[in-house]
């Protein structure tokens, strides 16, 4: 049955497919045929319409008819898939008894499962009165008095009078201690000055002739260069420097740091030293990194130049 379907479904594929090539074929060439027909009946405007009609009959009279379709090799190729077909293997039918053997098996185990009895009834009677007891106990307990109003108004008034008080007090004006500074600083540089010519006209002696004037520059030292003022120029402005602040600038100078160039110069071993004098801001010499800002800042035009004699 499906060979004979199959072989009348390629058939009629093939038939329609060659007719419809032929059908166009015809009608391409009629069409052509009957243009030229009319591009003649319009050259020929004199003639009659008797003659133009016969002439258009003889036209179609001359178009050959359709030949018969040969269908032998679709035949054959319909005969050798039909072959093909054939020859292929038949599935063999599946044996299912097992399968509904088990699947009986199965329904006599789910079966021959007993069924569990219904659970014995729990006597809740004594927790049921014992929750009664706890009830009517609640009930029995006096509820807390709400608490009065307290008239906060006199405190309020008293607040309010105080805060009047503290700010009619004047403020006292800032006193500008610059000068005194400025002042201060001077006649530090001034001792220092007279003690180093007081040690220069010691140093100058006949019996001291074979020292050198000046000590020679120390290439290792146990502590950081400090200054008891700025005695090299004006001191720099040491709050340049990310993380000194006024009060850290104090504390710098009152440790005898004035310029950039000592911070520039700091060891490791400087750092120890002067980090356990900052009090409070310990580890921010490392933190923000002073010696590298330093050694940027004392490049600065105004930033006060390093003596040759340290």
């Amino acid at each position: 049955m499906i060979y004979l379907l199959a072989k009348y479904t390629l058939l009629f594929l093939l038939a329609a497919f060659f007719g419809f090539i032929l059908g166009y074929w015809f009608s391409r060439r009629n069409i052509e045929d009957v243009t030229n027909s009319f591009e003649d009946l319009r050259k020929a405007n004199q003639r009659s319409d008797d003659q133009n009609w016969e002439r258009l009959w003889r036209h179609l009279q001359e178009i050959p008819a359709p030949k018969e379709t040969d269908l032998s090799d679709v035949y054959k190729r319909i005969d050798v898939v039909a072959a093909a077909v054939s020859q292929l293997p038949r599935p063999e039918p599946v044996n299912l008894q097992p399968l509904v053997d088990n699947l009986y098996k199965l329904e006599k185990d789910i079966k021959a499962i007993p069924v569990p009895e219904k659970p014995a009834r729990v006597d809740l009677s004594p927790v049921t009165g014992k929750i009664d007891a706890l009830q009517v106990a609640l009930r029995g307990i006096p509820k807390p008095v709400p608490p009065r109003d307290v008239d906060l108004e006199p405190v309020r008034n008293h607040i309010q009078s105080l805060e009047e008080r503290v700010k009619s007090i004047p403020q006292p004006q800032a006193i500008d201690l610059e000068p005194v500074d400025r002042r201060l600083q001077k006649i530090e540089a001034e001792l220092a000055g007279l003690k180093i010519r007081a040690t220069q006209s010691t140093q100058a002696q006949p019996a001291k002739r074979s020292e050198p004037s000046r000590a020679p520059r120390q290439t290792s030292r146990d502590e950081p260069r400090i200054l008891k003022a700025a005695l090299y120029g004006k001191k720099d402005n040491l709050k340049l420097i990310s993380g000194v602040g006024p009060k850290l600038e104090m504390l710098l100078n009152e440790n005898g740091v004035y310029y950039f160039w000592q911070v520039a110069e700091w060891s490791s071993r400087d750092i120890e030293i002067i980090d356990e004098r900052l009090d409070v801001f310990k580890g921010r010499i490392d933190r923000d990194d002073w010696v590298t800002q330093a050694s940027r800042l004392r490049r600065q035009p105004e930033a006060a130049r390093m003596p040759t004699d340290l």
